[in-house]
C-alpha cells in the first residue's frame, strides 16, 4: 500500500506545485483555467518523472492479484 500513497502523494505534489505558480504568476488566468492546465501539466510531469513509481505499484497489483488467484485454486481444489 505504502507505493500507492507514494504515488499518489507526488502527483498530488505535482498538481499543487503547478497550480501555485500558475497562481502566483501575473497571467490573470480563470481559476477554471488554472486548475485545468495545472492537471495536465502535472499528468505529463507525473508520466515522465515517476515512471519508476508506476512500475513498483504495477508490480505490487500483479503480486497481489497472482497471489489471490493461487489462493483460490488451493481453495477449489481442496
Amino acid at each position: 500500500m505504502r507505493p500507492v500513497l507514494r504515488l499518489l502523494g507526488l502527483r498530488l505534489l505535482y498538481f499543487l506545485l503547478v497550480f501555485g505558480v500558475l497562481t502566483v504568476a501575473p497571467l490573470g488566468l480563470d481559476l477554471v483555467l488554472r486548475v485545468g492546465i495545472a492537471f495536465l501539466v502535472s499528468m505529463v510531469l507525473s508520466f515522465f518523472l515517476l515512471r519508476r513509481e508506476r512500475l513498483e505499484v504495477t508490480e505490487r497489483v500483479v503480486t497481489s492479484v497472482d497471489a489471490r488467484r493461487e489462493r483460490r485454486r488451493q481453495s477449489d481444489a481442496g
